[in-house]
Parts: structure tokens; sequence; C-alpha cells
């Protein structure tokens, strides 16, 4: 009798060469993982007629090129997993990926701006992680305008530029927000302290000045900040927390250049801290 293929984990092997057209040929299969290979190329066009994918990995490779328009047809995919590998170009065609859920794209060498219908159209989504690559530009607003699920937004390690967006406070799902290594100026929103929900905040190595917002740090599930290598000026030593930090939450601050200092960093940087 024939056999159905529906799940295919071939991960953590050593499989040499490029994904074949023939994959596409498993019509039933829900579940393709090839991690950790050695596979190389292009990804096929073929690949858009496995419309019945809800999970695709194939992360840690050395993949190139960019992500096939035939994508589109894969509506009921909802995990995306292609980081660390070579692929670059633009990643607009995500937006007719409705059902997607979970994007896994760093670690590539993606550029240009981000594009803003991935958010407006992508409303299912949960974490989507664009960090080390190449996107320049602003964090579109569609992000903050749309989003309702959103609980991780990775944007750390690209060329992005501008302001943080205040509507980012009504991501009110969200827990973890990574906007470190860029370029970006402005002050931090002072409606962060509503996050409710936050757990991690990164926006070290950027251009940031002005004050650290009243109510970040008392944020119930807090458990990590990272300001360094900014220009905030404005001390949390007068905030509650700082004279009695919660236990578990970690904070690195460039604290020198911080009016009063910061008696609850954990880490305070120097110029010449390489490891902080």
């Amino acid at each position: 009798s024939e056999v159905i293929f529906v799940l295919l984990y071939l991960d953590g092997n050593k499989i040499v060469g490029s994904i074949p057209d023939g994959m596409s040929e498993l019509s039933n299969l829900k579940a393709l993982n090839l991690d950790e290979n050695e596979l190389y190329g292009i990804l096929p066009q073929a690949i858009g007629q496995m419309t019945s994918l809800e999970y695709l990995s194939a992360k840690g490779n050395t993949l190139s090129g960019g992500l096939p328009a035939s994508m589109k047809h894969m509506k009921g995919l909802k995990t995306l997993n292609l980081a660390s590998n070579a692929l670059s170009g633009r990643i607009g065609h995500l937006s007719d990926m409705a059902g997607l859920e979970n994007v896994h794209l760093y670690q590539n060498s993606f550029s240009g701006p981000i594009d803003g219908s991935i958010f407006a159209s992508l409303l299912n989504l949960e974490a989507i992680f664009l960090s080390s690559n190449s996107f320049t530009g602003r964090i579109p607003p569609e992000v903050v305008q749309v989003q309702k699920k959103l609980k991780g937004l990775y944007l750390s390690d690209n060329e992005l530029d501008g302001i943080i967006p205040e509507g980012v406070c009504a991501l009110y799902k969200l827990e973890d927000l990574y906007l470190d290594s860029n370029a970006l100026e402005g002050t931090l929103p002072s409606c962060l302290g509503n996050l409710s929900s936050l757990k991690r905040f990164h926006v070290f190595k950027n251009q940031i000045h002005g004050n650290v917002p009243t109510g970040l740090l008392n944020l119930p599930h807090l458990i990590e900040l990272g300001l360094e290598e900014n220009d905030l000026r404005g001390g949390m030593d007068g905030q509650a927390t700082c004279r009695a930090p919660k236990k578990g939450l970690s904070i690195w601050a460039d604290c020198a250049e911080l009016d009063g200092g910061c008696e609850c960093c954990e880490k305070c940087c120097l110029d010449k801290d390489k490891n902080c």
C-alpha cells in the first residue's frame, strides 16, 4: 500500500546538497524539518506547492537566494524557520501567508525596509525574529497599528533608524522587545511602563537620549533591561525598585552617565568594557 508522509524530520544529519524539487510531491506533508544539515542553493519554486505544510524549518544550513514568490500559496503555514542561512532580498511575500504565527529569519542577509504589509496582513502573528540582517528604514507603523497577538518582536542588529513609535505600547501581549544594535534615536516612549506583560527589553547600542521612563522598572514581569551605549541621562536612582531591586531583574546601563547613577544596575558599562 502507498505510504503517506505527514511528518518528516531530517534535522541534525549530514545531508549535503540542494533541496530537490521532488520534495513538493509530498502533498500531504504537514511538518518538514531540515535543520542543521549541509544544504545549500536556493529554495525551489516548487516548495510553494506544499500547501498542506503547517511547519517548515531549515535553519542552520547555507541556503541562499531569496524567498520564492510561490511561497505565497502556503496559506496554512504556521511556523517558518529559515534562520542562520545566507538568504537575501526582500520578505514581502510573507504578507500573503495569512496563517503564519511564528517567523524566524534571523542571521541572514535580508535587506531594505521592513515591509509593513507583513504586519498588516499576518493577524495571527505571535513572534517574528528578524534580527541580524541588513534591514534599513524605520520600524513600520503597521506593527503597532494592527498587531494584537504579538508576544515577541526581534529587530536587533540591523540598520534601522528613526524613533521608537509610541504605538508600541498598544502591544499589550508583548513579552520580548529587542531593538538593540541599530541606529534608533529620540527618546524612550513614556508609555513603556504600561506594557504589563513585558519580560525583556533590549535597546542598547542605539542613539536614544533623554530619561528612563518612570514605571519601566516596576513592570511586574520584567527580568531583563538593556540600556547601555546610548545617551540616556535621566537617572534611575529615584525609582523605588532601584533602592530595593526586584529579585531576578537584570539591568545593564551606562551608570556613570546617568544623573544619580544606577544603584540597581547589575552591570555598569564603561566605554572600554567590551564584555558589557
